[in-house]
Protein backbone atom coordinates (compact mmCIF):
# COMPACT_ATOMS: atom_id res chain seq x y z
CA UNK A 1 0.00 0.00 0.00
CA UNK A 2 2.88 1.94 -0.06
CA UNK A 3 4.29 4.39 -2.67
CA UNK A 4 7.55 3.31 -4.39
CA UNK A 5 9.81 6.37 -2.50
CA UNK A 6 9.16 3.56 0.21
CA UNK A 7 12.19 1.73 -0.87
CA UNK A 8 12.54 -2.45 0.11
CA UNK A 9 15.43 -2.26 2.66
CA UNK A 10 17.41 -5.40 1.84
CA UNK A 11 21.02 -6.80 1.96
CA UNK A 12 21.70 -8.83 -0.61
CA UNK A 13 24.75 -10.78 -1.20
CA UNK A 14 25.19 -8.42 -4.37
CA UNK A 15 26.17 -5.60 -1.06
CA UNK A 16 23.63 -3.01 -2.29
CA UNK A 17 23.76 -0.27 0.78
CA UNK A 18 20.19 -0.52 2.22
CA UNK A 19 18.25 2.73 2.39
CA UNK A 20 14.68 3.12 4.17
CA UNK A 21 12.58 6.79 4.98
CA UNK A 22 11.55 4.37 8.10
CA UNK A 23 13.95 1.97 8.68
CA UNK A 24 16.86 0.09 8.00
CA UNK A 25 17.64 -3.79 8.14
CA UNK A 26 19.61 -6.22 6.97
CA UNK A 27 19.56 -9.86 6.01
CA UNK A 28 20.27 -11.44 9.54
CA UNK A 29 16.66 -9.30 10.45
CA UNK A 30 15.07 -10.66 7.13
CA UNK A 31 15.88 -14.13 8.58
CA UNK A 32 15.01 -13.09 12.16
CA UNK A 33 11.67 -12.07 10.74
CA UNK A 34 10.97 -14.78 8.60
CA UNK A 35 11.54 -17.27 11.94
CA UNK A 36 9.34 -15.50 13.94
CA UNK A 37 6.53 -15.45 11.71
CA UNK A 38 6.49 -18.43 9.88
CA UNK A 39 3.89 -20.26 12.06
CA UNK A 40 1.37 -17.50 12.32
CA UNK A 41 1.71 -17.21 8.37
CA UNK A 42 1.17 -21.20 8.26
CA UNK A 43 -1.59 -21.12 10.33
CA UNK A 44 -3.17 -18.17 8.53
CA UNK A 45 -2.59 -20.38 5.09
CA UNK A 46 -4.55 -23.25 6.59
CA UNK A 47 -7.45 -20.44 8.24
CA UNK A 48 -7.79 -18.43 4.77
CA UNK A 49 -6.05 -20.30 2.05
CA UNK A 50 -3.56 -17.46 1.31
CA UNK A 51 -0.13 -18.56 0.90
CA UNK A 52 2.42 -18.34 3.73
CA UNK A 53 4.78 -16.61 1.09
CA UNK A 54 2.99 -14.06 0.11
CA UNK A 55 1.88 -13.20 3.66
CA UNK A 56 5.47 -13.30 4.57
CA UNK A 57 6.85 -11.52 1.91
CA UNK A 58 4.26 -8.47 2.07
CA UNK A 59 4.96 -8.86 6.05
CA UNK A 60 8.64 -7.85 4.98
CA UNK A 61 8.03 -5.50 2.59
CA UNK A 62 5.48 -3.68 3.95
CA UNK A 63 7.09 -3.21 7.81
CA UNK A 64 10.79 -3.21 7.37
CA UNK A 65 10.83 -6.53 9.14
CA UNK A 66 8.96 -4.93 11.80
CA UNK A 67 11.54 -2.21 12.50
CA UNK A 68 8.96 0.93 10.63
CA UNK A 69 7.00 3.59 12.76
CA UNK A 70 3.76 1.82 11.82
CA UNK A 71 5.18 -1.83 12.78
CA UNK A 72 6.87 -0.38 15.95
CA UNK A 73 4.12 1.80 17.55
CA UNK A 74 1.18 0.13 15.89
CA UNK A 75 1.88 -3.54 15.43
CA UNK A 76 0.60 -3.44 11.91
CA UNK A 77 2.98 -5.38 9.66
CA UNK A 78 0.38 -4.87 6.37
CA UNK A 79 0.34 -1.00 5.92
CA UNK A 80 -3.26 -1.43 5.95
CA UNK A 81 -5.21 1.94 5.83
CA UNK A 82 -8.24 2.51 8.55
CA UNK A 83 -10.99 2.83 5.54
CA UNK A 84 -14.34 3.23 6.43
CA UNK A 85 -15.16 0.11 7.96
CA UNK A 86 -12.52 -0.15 10.48
CA UNK A 87 -13.40 0.36 14.36
CA UNK A 88 -10.69 -0.32 16.14
CA UNK A 89 -7.94 1.77 17.20
CA UNK A 90 -5.85 3.66 14.76
CA UNK A 91 -2.60 5.61 14.38
CA UNK A 92 -1.81 8.68 12.40
CA UNK A 93 1.35 8.13 9.71
CA UNK A 94 2.22 10.62 7.23
CA UNK A 95 2.13 8.10 3.68
CA UNK A 96 0.69 9.13 0.32
CA UNK A 97 -0.05 12.33 2.18
CA UNK A 98 0.50 13.93 5.41
CA UNK A 99 -1.14 12.06 8.58
CA UNK A 100 -3.09 9.70 6.81
CA UNK A 101 -5.07 7.01 9.49
CA UNK A 102 -3.75 3.75 9.36
CA UNK A 103 -5.29 0.30 11.77
CA UNK A 104 -3.55 0.18 14.89
CA UNK A 105 -3.41 -3.78 16.42
CA UNK A 106 -2.94 -4.72 20.44
CA UNK A 107 -0.52 -7.68 18.89
CA UNK A 108 1.18 -8.35 15.69
CA UNK A 109 -0.80 -11.45 15.99
CA UNK A 110 -3.77 -9.44 14.97
CA UNK A 111 -2.24 -7.84 12.18
CA UNK A 112 -1.91 -11.12 10.60
CA UNK A 113 -5.42 -12.05 11.36
CA UNK A 114 -6.48 -8.88 9.72
CA UNK A 115 -4.48 -8.99 6.78
CA UNK A 116 -6.10 -12.13 5.70
CA UNK A 117 -9.55 -10.52 6.37
CA UNK A 118 -8.99 -7.83 4.52
CA UNK A 119 -8.09 -9.91 0.97
CA UNK A 120 -10.32 -12.79 1.85
CA UNK A 121 -13.59 -10.30 2.65
CA UNK A 122 -13.11 -7.24 -0.41
CA UNK A 123 -14.45 -7.95 -3.93
CA UNK A 124 -11.54 -6.36 -5.03
CA UNK A 125 -9.27 -9.38 -3.89
CA UNK A 126 -11.64 -12.00 -5.03
CA UNK A 127 -9.39 -12.95 -8.28
CA UNK A 128 -6.99 -13.66 -5.71
CA UNK A 129 -8.78 -16.81 -4.45
CA UNK A 130 -9.02 -18.06 -8.11
CA UNK A 131 -5.36 -18.72 -8.27
CA UNK A 132 -4.01 -22.01 -7.32
CA UNK A 133 -2.79 -21.75 -3.99
CA UNK A 134 1.05 -22.69 -4.57
CA UNK A 135 1.23 -20.10 -7.46
CA UNK A 136 3.20 -17.26 -5.48
CA UNK A 137 3.62 -15.00 -8.57
CA UNK A 138 0.15 -14.89 -9.77
CA UNK A 139 -0.80 -14.06 -6.39
CA UNK A 140 1.84 -10.93 -5.97
CA UNK A 141 0.74 -9.87 -9.70
CA UNK A 142 -3.13 -9.82 -8.38
CA UNK A 143 -1.97 -8.11 -5.50
CA UNK A 144 -0.81 -5.34 -7.29
CA UNK A 145 -3.06 -5.26 -10.43
CA UNK A 146 -6.07 -5.03 -7.85
CA UNK A 147 -4.49 -1.80 -6.05
CA UNK A 148 -2.86 -3.44 -3.16
CA UNK A 149 -0.17 -1.54 -3.97
CA UNK A 150 1.13 1.69 -6.10
CA UNK A 151 4.53 0.59 -6.41
CA UNK A 152 5.17 -0.78 -9.95
CA UNK A 153 7.58 -2.85 -9.03
CA UNK A 154 5.11 -4.51 -6.43
CA UNK A 155 5.33 -7.75 -7.24
CA UNK A 156 8.75 -8.12 -8.70
CA UNK A 157 9.84 -7.19 -4.93
CA UNK A 158 7.49 -9.44 -3.26
CA UNK A 159 8.61 -13.24 -5.77
CA UNK A 160 12.22 -11.78 -5.37
CA UNK A 161 11.68 -12.16 -1.60
CA UNK A 162 9.75 -15.44 -2.19
CA UNK A 163 12.73 -16.75 -4.20
CA UNK A 164 15.71 -15.34 -2.40
CA UNK A 165 14.42 -16.83 0.62
CA UNK A 166 12.76 -20.22 -0.12
CA UNK A 167 9.17 -19.17 1.20
CA UNK A 168 7.44 -21.41 -1.42
CA UNK A 169 8.97 -24.13 1.27
CA UNK A 170 6.44 -22.65 3.47
CA UNK A 171 3.55 -23.20 1.37
CA UNK A 172 4.60 -26.66 0.42
CA UNK A 173 5.15 -27.75 4.24
CA UNK A 174 1.86 -26.11 4.90
CA UNK A 175 0.03 -28.35 2.38
CA UNK A 176 1.74 -31.36 3.13
CA UNK A 177 1.06 -30.86 6.76
CA UNK A 178 4.02 -30.57 8.31
CA UNK A 179 5.57 -28.00 11.00
CA UNK A 180 6.79 -24.88 10.61
CA UNK A 181 10.06 -26.46 12.36
CA UNK A 182 10.82 -28.21 9.32
CA UNK A 183 11.96 -24.80 7.80
CA UNK A 184 13.99 -23.97 10.03
CA UNK A 185 17.22 -25.61 8.37
CA UNK A 186 16.82 -23.65 5.07
CA UNK A 187 16.87 -20.58 6.54
CA UNK A 188 19.60 -21.26 8.44
CA UNK A 189 23.09 -20.22 6.60
CA UNK A 190 25.15 -23.23 6.12
CA UNK A 191 28.94 -23.18 6.76
CA UNK A 192 31.41 -23.56 4.13
CA UNK A 193 32.13 -26.66 3.54
CA UNK A 194 36.23 -25.49 2.05
CA UNK A 195 38.37 -22.28 3.21
CA UNK A 196 39.73 -22.51 -0.02
CA UNK A 197 40.46 -18.99 -1.19
CA UNK A 198 38.13 -17.94 -4.26
CA UNK A 199 39.09 -17.45 -7.80
CA UNK A 200 38.01 -15.22 -10.83
CA UNK A 201 40.19 -17.25 -13.34
CA UNK A 202 39.15 -20.57 -15.25
CA UNK A 203 40.74 -23.43 -13.41
CA UNK A 204 43.38 -25.65 -14.78
CA UNK A 205 41.28 -28.88 -14.58
CA UNK A 206 38.02 -28.91 -16.70
CA UNK A 207 36.18 -31.36 -18.83
CA UNK A 208 34.58 -31.08 -22.15
CA UNK A 209 31.03 -32.93 -22.82
CA UNK A 210 29.28 -33.15 -25.88
CA UNK A 211 25.70 -32.79 -25.41
CA UNK A 212 22.65 -33.98 -27.51
CA UNK A 213 23.67 -32.36 -31.16
CA UNK A 214 26.98 -32.70 -30.85
CA UNK A 215 27.32 -29.52 -29.03
CA UNK A 216 30.31 -28.69 -26.40
CA UNK A 217 29.49 -28.27 -23.33
CA UNK A 218 31.22 -27.01 -20.31
CA UNK A 219 31.41 -29.72 -17.21
CA UNK A 220 33.26 -30.08 -14.39
CA UNK A 221 35.07 -32.06 -10.79
CA UNK A 222 34.21 -30.94 -7.74
CA UNK A 223 37.63 -29.71 -6.55
CA UNK A 224 38.33 -27.90 -9.13
CA UNK A 225 36.41 -24.83 -7.69
CA UNK A 226 36.24 -23.21 -4.27
CA UNK A 227 32.94 -24.62 -2.43
CA UNK A 228 30.27 -21.88 -2.82
CA UNK A 229 27.80 -20.95 0.73
CA UNK A 230 24.67 -21.04 -0.39
CA UNK A 231 21.98 -21.85 2.33
CA UNK A 232 18.76 -23.09 -0.28
CA UNK A 233 20.34 -25.65 -1.57
CA UNK A 234 20.18 -29.40 -0.87
CA UNK A 235 23.15 -30.13 -3.33
CA UNK A 236 26.75 -29.38 -2.95
CA UNK A 237 27.22 -25.95 -4.03
CA UNK A 238 30.58 -24.60 -5.99
CA UNK A 239 31.67 -21.20 -7.28
CA UNK A 240 33.25 -19.76 -10.14
CA UNK A 241 33.69 -15.79 -11.07
CA UNK A 242 31.53 -14.94 -8.08
CA UNK A 243 28.28 -17.33 -9.39
CA UNK A 244 27.31 -20.46 -7.36
CA UNK A 245 26.87 -23.39 -9.30
CA UNK A 246 26.13 -27.03 -8.75
CA UNK A 247 27.42 -30.02 -11.05
CA UNK A 248 24.49 -32.32 -12.70
CA UNK A 249 24.31 -35.70 -12.36
CA UNK A 250 23.44 -38.17 -14.65
CA UNK A 251 19.33 -38.20 -15.50
CA UNK A 252 19.18 -35.05 -14.18
CA UNK A 253 16.81 -32.06 -15.72
CA UNK A 254 16.37 -28.75 -14.93
CA UNK A 255 13.28 -29.22 -13.08
CA UNK A 256 14.66 -31.77 -10.94
CA UNK A 257 17.72 -29.88 -9.82
CA UNK A 258 15.53 -26.83 -9.76
CA UNK A 259 13.38 -28.59 -6.47
CA UNK A 260 16.96 -29.48 -5.10
CA UNK A 261 17.84 -25.62 -4.89
CA UNK A 262 14.70 -24.12 -4.90
CA UNK A 263 15.11 -22.24 -8.13
CA UNK A 264 12.09 -22.09 -10.45
CA UNK A 265 13.26 -24.40 -13.68
CA UNK A 266 12.62 -21.34 -15.79
CA UNK A 267 15.18 -19.53 -14.39
CA UNK A 268 17.66 -22.11 -14.10
CA UNK A 269 17.29 -22.68 -18.05
CA UNK A 270 17.88 -18.21 -18.13
CA UNK A 271 21.05 -18.64 -15.86
CA UNK A 272 22.79 -20.99 -18.33
CA UNK A 273 21.24 -19.46 -21.51
CA UNK A 274 20.31 -23.21 -22.38
CA UNK A 275 18.69 -24.20 -25.86
CA UNK A 276 14.71 -24.42 -26.06
CA UNK A 277 14.25 -28.14 -25.30
CA UNK A 278 18.15 -29.07 -23.84
CA UNK A 279 18.85 -30.68 -20.86
CA UNK A 280 21.98 -30.82 -18.72
CA UNK A 281 23.93 -33.58 -19.39
CA UNK A 282 26.30 -35.10 -16.51
CA UNK A 283 28.69 -33.67 -15.03
CA UNK A 284 27.33 -30.32 -16.45
CA UNK A 285 28.16 -26.76 -15.00
CA UNK A 286 24.46 -25.50 -13.86
CA UNK A 287 24.61 -22.23 -12.66
CA UNK A 288 21.65 -21.64 -9.84
CA UNK A 289 21.97 -17.96 -9.75
CA UNK A 290 22.65 -15.10 -12.81
CA UNK A 291 26.00 -15.15 -13.82
CA UNK A 292 28.44 -12.26 -13.97
CA UNK A 293 28.99 -9.21 -16.09
CA UNK A 294 32.25 -9.77 -16.61
CA UNK A 295 35.62 -11.80 -15.82
CA UNK A 296 39.05 -10.47 -14.84
CA UNK A 297 40.60 -12.81 -17.34
CA UNK A 298 39.63 -10.12 -20.29
CA UNK A 299 40.04 -12.33 -23.33
CA UNK A 300 39.53 -15.99 -24.02
CA UNK A 301 41.11 -17.64 -27.63
CA UNK A 302 38.68 -19.70 -29.12
CA UNK A 303 39.13 -23.57 -29.85
CA UNK A 304 37.78 -25.80 -31.77
CA UNK A 305 34.16 -26.68 -31.29
CA UNK A 306 33.69 -24.33 -28.62
CA UNK A 307 30.23 -21.80 -28.97
CA UNK A 308 29.63 -18.40 -27.26
CA UNK A 309 27.27 -20.05 -24.58
CA UNK A 310 30.81 -23.14 -23.98
CA UNK A 311 32.91 -19.61 -23.40
CA UNK A 312 30.04 -18.03 -21.29
CA UNK A 313 29.51 -20.79 -19.42
CA UNK A 314 33.48 -21.60 -18.85
CA UNK A 315 33.87 -17.59 -17.39
CA UNK A 316 30.77 -17.40 -15.71
CA UNK A 317 30.21 -14.31 -17.74
CA UNK A 318 26.41 -13.70 -19.49
CA UNK A 319 25.95 -14.54 -22.97
CA UNK A 320 24.32 -11.15 -23.49
CA UNK A 321 27.11 -9.05 -22.17
CA UNK A 322 29.55 -11.21 -24.04
CA UNK A 323 27.46 -10.42 -27.23
CA UNK A 324 27.81 -7.04 -26.38
CA UNK A 325 31.87 -6.64 -25.66
CA UNK A 326 32.14 -8.64 -29.09
CA UNK A 327 29.51 -7.07 -31.61
CA UNK A 328 28.03 -10.21 -32.19
CA UNK A 329 24.55 -11.93 -31.59
CA UNK A 330 23.13 -15.31 -31.03
CA UNK A 331 23.30 -16.03 -34.65
CA UNK A 332 27.28 -15.30 -34.95
CA UNK A 333 29.42 -18.01 -35.89
CA UNK A 334 33.30 -18.36 -33.69
CA UNK A 335 35.79 -19.81 -35.47
CA UNK A 336 39.20 -21.40 -33.20
CA UNK A 337 41.74 -18.58 -32.99
CA UNK A 338 38.77 -16.10 -32.91
CA UNK A 339 38.93 -13.55 -29.65
CA UNK A 340 36.29 -13.22 -27.38
CA UNK A 341 36.42 -10.35 -24.88
CA UNK A 342 35.38 -11.21 -21.71
CA UNK A 343 34.64 -8.15 -20.50
CA UNK A 344 34.95 -4.00 -21.63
Amino acid sequence: MRKSYKILCIVLSSMLMPFCLFAQYTEKDIYAYIDQYKDVAMQKMVEHKIPASITIAQGIFESACGKSHLAVDGNNHFGIKCHTDWTGDTILIDDDELQECFRKYETVAESFNDHSLFLKNRKRYANLFALDILDYPGWARTLKEDGYATNPKYADQLISLIQRYNLARLDTLCMQGASPADFACVTKKQEPASQKPKTQDTPAKKQETKAPGNMKVFTAIGNDYPAGNSPFSYRKVFENNRTYFIIAKKGDTYETIAGDVQVAATNLRKFNDAPNGSQPVENEIVYIESKAKTNTARVHIVQTGETLRYISQRYGVQLEYLFKYNNLNENSIIHPGDQILLRH
